[in-house]
């Protein structure tokens, strides 16, 4: 049974629409209007970006309690993940919020740029600029500007996901000869996924991922070649990204040491067509302790790298023994 309400008539009050007939006036600022929209968008694309600072929050917990552990244990670890998920969920939803507000915000201020759709303005232009499509257009609102943000998303969705979405269905791998094998794998909409493989004699592997539309309109086509070599303890995989005509748009660079079977230092760095560095991940491991450190770059508004993140794990345990 839920709880009862225990202010009806503020709640009825508030929620009922009459109450917004016969007041002042709104004076709307449509340059501040603008502003206000510009603004949310920046913050949403922050958020974005900032994201992967949440991470370790998941990682750490995996890592600290990995191998047979205690039960209890067990549940701090499900725990920590939990709310690290739930905080994850959250910060997405407050900047999808923060984009559907800019987006009103922006349709709003179009709607009004005349004097005549100032005139004639209503509740309806606010409720459309959030998706409702019971009420009509605003009349002021440019032809160029014509879908709503629901129509806006559909647009997106019927879009075949990237080519490293999770949302395909990896289809099984068939072997076309000694050195090729082709996966096609199925979208969310009917769109098609194909990556050709070939390994060359030598060790180098090109493949190349081809997106189809549920049309069958090819939507992207772009290969990637992976070439790996060893000098003494050190081994290093490249990967390079090509577009369709052939075009190097990055390479991927990873050293790892090892110092017998156990690796002790590894880094990955990206680096785009014209050689900059995009990203560095440095990983130390002390080979007594197994504590480890990992670094993670990035280029600043100046093109020098400066460090984003750092996690430090701890000595690393065997786990307890069960006897018996």
């Amino acid at each position: 049974m839920g709880t009862e309400n225990p202010y009806p008539e503020q709640t009825s009050a508030n929620a009922t629409a009459p109450w917004l007939r016969g007041g002042p006036a709104v004076d709307v600022d449509l340059d501040g209007l603008r502003e206000y929209a510009r603004l949310l968008t920046s913050q949403q694309a922050d958020m974005a970006a900032r994201s992967g600072y949440l991470t370790p929050l998941t990682d750490m917990p995996a890592t600290a309690f990995d191998g047979d552990v205690l039960g209890e244990a067990d549940a701090v670890r499900a725990g920590l993940q939990a709310n690290a998920a739930e905080l994850g969920s959250y910060l997405s939803k407050l900047a999808e919020s923060l984009g559907n507000v800019a987006n009103a915000a922006q349709t709003i201020a179009e709607s009004y740029r005349s004097g005549d759709a100032v005139s004639a303005a209503s509740l309806n232009d606010v409720l459309f600029a959030f998706g409702d499509k019971s009420v009509p257009r605003p009349a002021g609102l440019p032809e160029n500007l014509g879908a709503t943000y629901l129509e806006q998303q559909m647009a997106v969705t019927a879009a075949p996901p990237p080519a490293d979405s999770a949302l395909w269905q990896q289809g099984p791998i068939t072997p076309v000869s000694a050195y090729q094998t082709i996966q096609t794998s199925t979208g969310p909409n009917g769109e098609r996924r194909e990556v050709s493989t070939v390994t060359a004699p030598g060790g180098v592997t090109t493949a190349t991922t081809t997106i189809v539309d549920r049309n069958g309109e090819t939507v992207s086509t772009s290969s990637t070649r992976t070439s790996a070599r060893v000098d003494g303890p050190v081994r290093t995989t490249t990967v390079e990204t090509f577009t369709a005509d052939g075009k190097l748009t990055a390479t991927t660079e990873t050293k790892t040491r090892y110092e017998g079977t156990s690796v002790t230092e590894q880094s990955t760095e990206t680096v785009d067509a014209e050689g900059r560095t995009t990203s560095l991940t440095t990983e130390k491991v002390d080979p007594a302790t197994r504590e480890s450190t990992t670094s993670t770059y990035r280029p600043d508004e100046s093109g020098l790298l400066e460090e984003t993140n750092r996690v430090s794990t701890g000595t690393r345990t065997s786990g307890p023994h069960v006897n018996g």
